[in-house]
């Protein structure tokens, strides 16, 4: 069933291929851009996306279109296993950090941001809240959550765990609850969302420009929104002490503004692509980290951390895990980025937003969603239209160019315009329409194959189908509905084979015919030759259709040759078998023919007809044994390779004697140099005079033998037995 449906419709390649090639890209192109839509859908986080596929090919090629080198403004203090060595343990004693703090502060640091959680008392509590009390720099505290959720312009901190640090960090107020909400904030203290979201791959490609906090979903806080880490660092460092009169970050309508300085697009809950310097270690290997414990001997200059954003986080420590995969660790490495080195990366983004000359602004931007669908659209089409008009090799060869100036093409667009592209649903696209559009040249050449050997294997010899199978147009262009050309047709037939049927039994009759037909068949097959069709005898070929063959009427007359020259072999077989041996005659005539597949809508057969095929059997008809009978126009064709004599007295229905003259071909040579070899007439002729004798000599024989008065047997040996007195009745 399915096989019928797909013959049916799958056809016509050659007519219709640039329409199905279109279709197929539509069809692809929507297909891929509900991918692209889900992809979106599923790395944002929403539940219930249909397409959880998110493939992200272009994190290859970060490294390409990066800033590279970190900004001087950004330094990262690490709590590594250097500063371990000197410290003793983890977690550190919250002294350290007091210590820390005025360390930095007294070096003039613009702000500092603790991306370490302090959710629980711990030792060295009083010491770290006399610094944030007395601290002039502003200071962040991370304020992380066990949950991180997309929302609507926002991402929600969610879950059970609540990481607010505790309330003498953050409050006047300290009494209370560890977790209560203050009624006088630490006037230099900030809390800001260290969490990271994450795609459905792992993968750390964007920030929250404004996160919910969990404290405002318990009521143990007034705070409906609040910045994340980074974006809370950025702006007390820009603003320092002034902090509190500068602008928010206000997110709004798909579009995050920071007062007039910059404003960047943002998906649907808020946050935007990272811009990272460089793969993980970037900031450690271009100068722009130092390890926790040299902050604390003192040992780092007093210019390093004047007027910088200093981070202090855990780096690549042992035991601790706060490395995310980002965009940049499939650049060069394949190592995880410690969190507040991600953090580092989004400060150094914001602060480039407003571009410091020649330098352009280093937001990312994802391409709108119609723009992919336009370019996804164009390549198909492209694609499509280019395949199904080239050869397959071509066809592949081009959709590996188009696929590599794509990527090339965009890389570019990425580093001069600062966009990320989606690479993956173009090339998907361009792959499945190249393959989509092969698979159905090669259904539909296959289908033409099939019928091309079903219509010519009883007429041609295997080669000459497999040739015609590979026809570009397939049958439609073999067959063309029948058309008229110049073809040269073959006649050949078995002389007294009607008389000599009567008085052989049925099962020897069809043995005799069947070895015949099989023997000149191999013959005609081995010159190249098309048969019509067998009638009872006789044998109908011809040249130059379906294919054409430009020295047709040489190629019929060295055939007919090479059918009287082995005429022996034929004899040999049919005496060896007790059957009487044969003689054939041979008529062939060049000329205009109509050649198509004719007959009925329940039978159709591929056939030659007109004048020059009644001609040719009329040739046949008047052939004597072993000797070929041609007409003008083939001996016209092949008068410098054979030799003729003009038959005279011959009159064919409807044919002038005076005009139409009739040849009889009696030598052949292989080029215009080769010496003449005369037509073996007189040589089949001997050899069928030979095995006649022997044949008559065993018919006469086993019948002696048998006594049978049944045994039925040739005209020849008929003779032989009357001439010995004996009856065969």
């Amino acid at each position: 069933m399915i096989a019928a449906l797909l013959s049916r419709y799958i056809r016509y390649w050659y007519t219709y291929r640039t329409a199905v090639a279109v279709l197929i890209a539509l069809v692809l192109t929507g297909v891929m851009y509900f991918l692209y839509t889900q992809q979106l859908t599923c790395d944002a986080g929403v539940k219930g996306c249909v397409a959880n596929i998110s493939v992200h090919p272009e994190d290859r090629f970060v490294a390409s279109y990066d800033p590279g080198r970190p900004r001087n403004d950004v330094v990262i203090v690490g709590i590594d296993n250097e500063s371990l060595q000197t410290l003793g343990h983890y977690p550190i004693s919250r002294d350290r950090y007091a210590q820390a703090l005025q360390v930095l502060q007294k070096d003039g640091a613009a702000a500092v941001g603790f991306d370490i959680s302090f959710p629980d008392q711990g030792t060295g509590d009083d010491a770290f809240r006399k610094a944030l009390v007395a601290t002039k720099t502003p200071v962040v505290l991370a304020y992380g959550a066990g949950q991180f959720d997309p929302g609507i312009g926002k991402m929600v901190q969610g879950g059970v765990v609540d990481e607010i640090p505790i309330k003498a960090f953050r409050c006047l107020d300290a009494d209370g609850p560890l977790d209560g909400p203050c009624l006088q904030p630490l006037p230099n203290i900030v809390l800001a969302s260290p969490d990271l979201p994450q795609d459905r791959d792992g993968v750390v490609r964007r920030i929250a420009m404004a996160v919910q906090p969990l404290c405002f979903a318990r009521h143990t806080c007034s705070t409906p929104v609040m910045d994340s880490f980074g974006v809370a660092t950025y702006r007390i460092g820009q603003f320092g002490a002034d902090f509190h009169t500068a602008p928010d970050v206000v997110v709004a309508d798909g579009v995050a503004t920071f007062g007039t300085a910059w404003s960047t697009p943002v998906d649907g809950s808020g946050a935007i692509l990272i811009n990272y310097s460089g793969p993980p270690g970037n900031f450690k290997n271009f100068g722009h980290y130092v390890s926790f414990s040299k902050v604390l001997e003192g040992s780092v200059p007093a210019d390093f951390f004047q007027d910088k954003i200093v981070l202090i986080g855990a780096y690549d420590l042992t035991g601790v895990n706060d490395e995310q995969l980002a965009t940049t660790s499939f650049g060069a490495t394949t190592r995880a980025m410690a969190g507040v080195e991600i953090h580092a990366n989004v400060i150094q983004m914001l602060l480039n937003a407003v571009p410091l000359p020649p330098n352009p602004s280093r937001f990312l931007t994802a391409e709108p969603p119609w723009v992919l669908f336009v370019l996804i659209l164009l390549l198909g089409l492209a694609t499509a239209v280019g395949v199904s008009r080239v050869t397959v090799l071509w066809g592949l060869l081009g959709t590996v160019v188009a696929l590599v100036l794509f990527t090339f093409g965009m890389s570019a667009l990425a580093t001069f315009q600062n966009w990320m592209p989606d690479l993956f649903h173009p090339w998907l696209a361009i792959a499945l329409t190249y393959s989509g559009v092969t698979a159905y040249r090669f259904l539909y050449e296959d289908r033409e194959k099939r019928k091309v050997t079903a219509l010519f294997g009883h007429y041609l010899k295997p080669e000459i189908v497999t040739q015609l199978a590979k026809t570009r147009g397939g049958v439609a262009d073999i067959m063309r509905g029948g058309e008229r050309r110049d073809i040269s047709l073959f006649f050949v037939d078995i002389r007294g084979f009607t008389s000599m049927s009567e008085s052989m039994a049925a099962s020897d009759v069809t043995e005799v015919v069947q070895m015949y037909l099989d023997h000149l068949s191999g013959i005609i097959f081995t010159w190249d030759g098309t048969i019509d069709k067998y009638v009872g005898d006789e044998i109908m070929a011809f040249w130059n259709a379906p294919r054409l063959q430009e020295n047709h009427a040489l190629l019929a007359i060295r055939c007919a040759y090479d059918c009287i020259n082995r005429a022996h072999e034929l004899q040999e077989r049919l005496l060896a078998k007790g059957l009487p041996p044969i003689r054939y005659g041979i008529g062939i005539n060049t000329g205009p023919a109509v050649v198509g597949n004719m007959g009925s809508r329940s039978r159709l057969q591929y056939t030659a007809l007109g004048d020059t095929v009644n001609t040719a059997a009329r040739f046949c008809a008047h052939a004597p044994a072993f000797q070929v009978l041609i007409g003008q126009q083939t001996y016209d064709m092949c008068r410098d390779y054979i030799a003729v004599d003009l038959v005279p007295g011959v009159q064919l229905k409807g044919k002038s004697a005076e005009t139409f003259r009739i040849y009889d071909v009696t030598a052949i040579r292989e080029t215009t140099d080769s010496p003449w070899v005369q037509f073996p007439t007189q040589l089949a002729t001997q050899s069928h005079h030979t095995y006649t004798a022997q044949y008559t000599q065993q018919t006469v024989i086993a019948a002696g033998e048998s006594g049978s008065r049944d045994i039925l047997i040739g005209q020849d040996a008929q003779d032989a037995l009357a001439r010995q007195g004996q009856s065969p009745n």
